[in-house]
């Protein structure tokens, strides 16, 4: 644990950032609290990289529980893991925020959509040639049309996220 970690603290404002990031993943993706907890933590940590102790000394959240978290947070064989662990979950190890993965986590994500598209799209078509009624078809149809969008937008909106904090680096 280095010297400032150990006498590290959060601050009220970054208490509250924490918590409003544990808040919003618990209302959107019905993450547990220490989940979300942890990985707002993970945002603003000085130093980037931290040991589950300094983890534990810093949100309160047992060993056991960071275990369990970073486990999850550092899925195995994960390209585009939006973390990264140096060691294995049963020792000493390490984990930090990559630095601008969130762009490949979400094309990652989304890179599946197209293939999901062609499902429903078979899908819609095939019940209608079966002569299914308008009313039983209408979620298909909804998330048809969703997936189309989305599959057409989305790797043009990455692609500009992409050429834009290529332009900022400059």
């Amino acid at each position: 644990m280095t010297d400032a970690t150990a006498s590290a603290r959060l601050d009220e404002g970054e208490k509250a950032f924490v918590e409003k990031v544990a808040q919003y993943y618990f209302e959107n993706d019905g993450m547990p609290h220490d989940r979300g907890r942890v990985v707002g933590y993970m945002m603003i940590c000085d130093p980037p990289v931290q040991s589950p102790a300094e983890i534990e000394k810093v949100l309160g959240v047992p060993r056991a529980a960071i275990d369990r978290i970073v486990d999850q947070l550092t899925p195995e064989n994960d390209p585009v893991s939006v973390f990264e662990r140096s060691g294995p979950l049963d020792g000493d190890y390490t984990i930090r925020l990559r630095e601008n993965s969130w762009g490949p986590k979400v094309r990652g994500i989304f890179a599946e959509f197209p293939d999901f598209h062609r499902v429903t799209e078979r899908g819609l078509k095939e019940l209608r040639a079966e002569g299914a009624s308008e009313e039983r078809l209408v979620r298909l149809a909804n998330m048809e049309r969703f997936l189309r969008f989305v599959s057409g937008e989305m790797p043009a909106i990455l692609d500009r996220y992409e050429q834009r904090g290529s332009a900022e680096a400059r």
